[in-house]
């Protein structure tokens, strides 16, 4: 009980290291009374960083505000380190002493205790028939830096407020049903344009939500 009534803080971390072609921002939202200890451990599974290879410094959203990187030693929590409930706290990612941070190997295995790690999406329901493989993709070895999330999905870029189509599509995508039966439809060329064929071009969003090595598409 104590735990949920626990104020949270929302972090929004923007990584500016020289590792990354573009800035990438990572959002946390964690109770107030977790260590600064355990915010780096947090921020550096979400990037894919060795932890202790980075620094994080405040910001503004756009501008870092304060170039004193924030220590990452100290054993106080992030509300006495000056983390605000209830307010957007902007963080900068930034190289460590002048070197970019060290990028997490990946965990290599060739058992079967790997192939889970190659899984795109969910497992397969119990009793399910005929998807077992629905999720499975070829043994992709993705980069550190075009990873996908930790669970393994990839996400739709809002194209400006469009996070309620993207939530109708995602929804879609995760029924077996739908997505099989769209999977059989075939596309006739000669009777339809390629580029106003809405289940051509699902089905084609589908593809890549299965197998794209982005985080997002």
């Amino acid at each position: 009980e104590s735990a949920a009534e626990e104020p949270r803080v929302l972090c929004i971390i923007q990584d500016t290291t020289n590792s990354k072609t573009v800035n990438e921002r990572v959002t946390l939202n964690l109770p107030a009374s977790t260590p600064l200890k355990r915010l780096f451990e947090d921020v550096a599974s979400k990037v894919g960083y060795v932890n202790g290879t980075f620094d994080l410094v405040w910001g503004n959203g756009d501008n870092v505000t304060d170039t004193t990187p924030i220590d990452q030693n100290s054993d106080k929590t992030i509300l006495d380190a000056g983390f605000e409930p209830g307010k957007k706290n902007f963080l900068h990612l930034t190289d460590k002493d002048g070197e970019q941070p060290h990028i997490m190997p990946e965990e290599s295995g060739t058992t079967d205790d790997s192939a889970q790690d190659r899984f795109i999406g969910p497992l397969p329901r119990e009793g399910s028939v005929g998807c077992t493989n629905d999720y499975v993709s070829q043994s992709y070895s993705y980069s550190s830096v075009l990873s996908k999330s930790e669970t393994g999905y990839v996400g739709l870029v809002n194209q400006a407020m469009t996070c309620y189509l993207n939530s109708l599509l995602q929804t879609l995508f995760m029924t077996p049903e739908f997505r099989n039966a769209l999977y059989k439809w075939e596309f006739e060329e000669s009777e339809e344009d390629p580029v106003t064929s809405i289940p051509y071009q699902l089905q084609r969003l589908f593809v890549l939500l299965q197998t794209s090595k982005k985080r997002a598409i």
